[in-house]
Formats: structure tokens, sequence, C-alpha cells
């Protein structure tokens, strides 16, 4: 059967990622792995192994306590759901390395938006490292959400990126289907800053020559997917702007994207798309890597 993996979040009153899941759940027929961190520093206490392993056990017990509260608050006894309480101070360690034990069809958890230069925060980390698609669940969404937008290079022609795109469709078109939703289609169609605001190019012809020369296609996509034509956005401009505009426009329940998933210090300095879309989102995001 397959898992998604439900990272809790103490820090919030509400449970998102735990709402969020259980309706995944419900409508996929996955099972849940539940899992709440705890992690003190006892350097307070004195040296004894014994009392730093009391006072440890007291703190994981009290987070699994915690943890059951939620769950019975949460009313989900007819979903197949393990509970899981870990003593771990670098979370998307042990997430990464619990994918790979686990092969989970999910990661689920509450998404802390930064945009600070050299803070990496545990969701930077996941989107590029976690080998699973990660979903990060918005504090504050649009009302009445309903579509779900997936957002494709359709200009590509590398194969990596046309597989990356079917990837993403596909989990789109599932999540679509099991939500009863509509699914749509959004590409950016980018251009040089510079050149449009030294006014070197007609924006507006140049877009519409790009458009056209997509139009094969769209169309083989729209007859693929069953996608009439008005769920097929194609929008000028960088795709960290387009994305939230569109998702932003059809009030957008969940966006799906791709990340190549860069580390280091490119990562830190040039970024990744999806890190770029997740500052601007109100809306819940799912990330997905290329297959391995």
């Amino acid at each position: 059967m397959d898992k998604l993996l439900i990272i809790m979040d103490p820090a919030h009153k509400h449970q998102k990622a735990l709402g969020r899941g259980i309706e995944l759940a419900r409508t996929t027929g996955a099972a849940l792995e539940v899992v709440a961190f705890v992690h003190e520093y006892l350097d307070a206490l004195p040296a004894d192994p014994t009392v730093q392993q009391t006072a440890r056990e007291a703190l994981i017990e009290h987070r699994q306590k915690w943890l059951e509260q939620m769950l019975a608050l949460a009313d989900c006894q007819d979903l197949q759901i393990d509970l899981l309480t870990v003593w771990e101070k670098n979370i998307h360690q042990w997430i990464i390395e619990r994918c790979q034990q686990t092969d989970a069809m999910a990661v689920v958890k509450t998404g802390h938006r930064s945009e600070h230069f050299l803070y990496t925060p545990t969701d930077w980390h996941l989107i590029r490292e976690c080998p699973a698609p990660v979903m990060l669940v918005a504090e504050k969404k649009w009302n009445r959400a309903h579509p779900i937008l997936a957002a494709v290079d359709l200009s590509t022609d590398k194969p990596a990126k046309k597989a990356l795109n079917t990837r993403i469709i596909e989990q789109a078109s599932k999540l679509a289907r099991a939500m009863e939703t509509d699914l749509h289609l959004v590409h950016a169609l980018h251009t040089s800053v510079v050149l449009a605001d030294l006014d070197i190019i007609d924006m507006a012809a140049h877009a519409r020559k790009r458009e056209a020369a997509l139009k094969p296609r769209i169309e083989h996509l729209c007859n693929t997917w069953h996608l009439p034509p008005e769920q097929i956005h194609l929008e000028a401009g960088p795709a960290q702007k387009v994305i939230p505009s569109v998702a932003n426009r059809i009030k957008a329940d969940m966006v799906v994207i791709g990340t190549t998933g860069k580390t280091g210090l490119a990562a830190r300095v040039i970024g990744n798309t999806a890190e770029k879309v997740l500052t601007h989102l109100r809306t819940d995001l799912l990330a997905i890597k290329p297959a391995g």
C-alpha cells in the first residue's frame, strides 16, 4: 500500500499538514505514517548519562502524548496510521533516510517561507535532496481553491526535462482525479528582463510567435490528457512570477512543479524555480524530482 509521510509541527496550533494528509489518504487509499520530532540541548543537566537519558525519555513521552492527542482530535480512526516520535535535531536528514528506507509516496509538511540569502530551512533541504515528492502545505490559502495546476516546460527539447514534464502531469492528473477537480497546466514564456526594459524587442509580438511555435505541443497535450485548451496557460515572464500569478487567478488548490535539486553554493546563489515559486505562493506546492 502507498504511504504518505506526514511531518507534524508542534509550533503551530493548526496541523495543516495532518489535515491535508488525511484528506489525501481518504481520496487515494494511502496509509499514513505521522511523525513528530523532539530535540532539546541537555547541557545544563548533570553529566550523568542516566539523568540525561531519563530527561530525554520524558521529553519523547511528552511529545508522543501530544501527537496522540492531535490524532484523536483529527477524527481519522478509519485510516491506517502509524505514529512515531523521534529524537532528532536534523529533521531533513531523518526524513530523507526514512524515504529511502520505506519508499514513501510523498512527504507532507507545513511550508515555512524564507528568502534569506544564506538560511537554508528544512523545506529547502527536502526540495533539493528528498527522493520522494515533497508537498509543502500552505498555512493560509486562497478561498474556494479548486484546480490542480501543473507547471511544465513546453519549450524544452531535452529528454530528461520532457520526462520530468510527464512525471509532473501524471502526478497532477492523479491528484486532480482523486480530488474530483480540474487539471490546469502553466508554461512561462521566459524573456530577458533587460531586453524587455530596453524595448529592444516587441514583447507582445515575440510572445505570440512563441505561442504559435508551441501550438503542436499544446494540441498533443490536450489530446493526450483530455484537456480543453483554456486549461493550458501560456504567459510571458519569469516562472517564479508567472506560476504564482496563474495559480492566484484560477485559485489553484495545489501547484505541482519539478525541481532538479541543485545543491551547494549554486543553489544558494541561483536557487531552484520551485524555491522561488514557494516564496510567492499562497497554496500547497508539490515538488517532484526527475526519475532516479
